[in-house]
């Protein structure tokens, strides 16, 4: 449709696109009443997947050609970064448990039926995070959205990034009850501030 769009007017594009998407998939979660489980989160989280269908196939035509398709980087395992995403993640996780324990705030009790079905539940769930949920917002946010910035500077990109992905996730905070957030004064700037600070790391990865 588009053939001739600039970079940064397609990453502009599709993020208005993704955002909107956003916006009417958080207000079928809440008028269907769906909670929290594989259903909404598949609903939810496949929104910037279809954005980038929608603008490869439809706005600019690329998915037409192979190159368009290698753009997102799902050719590439990328396996020479993975020790830094598990052990990054692993640092964080035991460094941010370290201080809630350290406080009164939390205290370690066994589950009455044992632990082998919550260590389960949690790997099933986990399993399907990563392979599902984050994968098809990583195609959108990773693989289209932060290509097409690069051209402003890595800084700047990844920031932007942030932003959007950031405020992709305001509808289902906003418009829905799956993300109680308590005081929005305060969540919403951590929010931010999390998400664009992960986006610097997920976007150098």
């Amino acid at each position: 449709m588009f053939m001739k769009l600039t970079d940064t007017s397609k990453a502009a594009i599709f993020s208005v696109l993704v955002l909107c998407m956003s916006v009417g998939t958080a207000l079928l979660i809440r008028f269907l009443g769906l909670s929290p489980g594989p259903g909404m989160w598949s609903l939810w989280s496949i929104t910037p997947t279809v954005a980038t269908l929608i603008m490869l196939l439809v706005v600019t035509r690329d998915g037409y050609s192979k190159e368009g398709w290698k753009s997102l980087g799902l050719h590439r395992l990328g396996l020479n970064v993975w020790w830094i995403a598990f052990g990054g993640t692993l640092l964080i996780t035991v460094a941010a448990s370290a201080i809630v324990w350290a406080t009164p705030l939390a205290s370690f009790v066994v589950p009455e039926d044992g632990i082998i079905d919550p260590i389960l539940s949690f790997l099933i769930f986990f399993g399907m995070s990563v392979v599902w949920f984050a994968l098809a917002e990583e195609i959108g946010m990773r693989g289209y959205l932060q290509p097409h910035l690069m051209s402003l500077g890595r800084t700047r990109a990844l920031f932007l990034v942030g932003l959007v992905w950031a405020t992709w996730h305001m509808p289902l905070i906003l418009l829905t009850p799956v993300f109680p957030v308590g005081n929005k004064l305060i969540s919403l700037p951590l929010f931010y501030g999390t998400i664009v600070a992960a986006s610097f790391f997920f976007g150098y990865l």
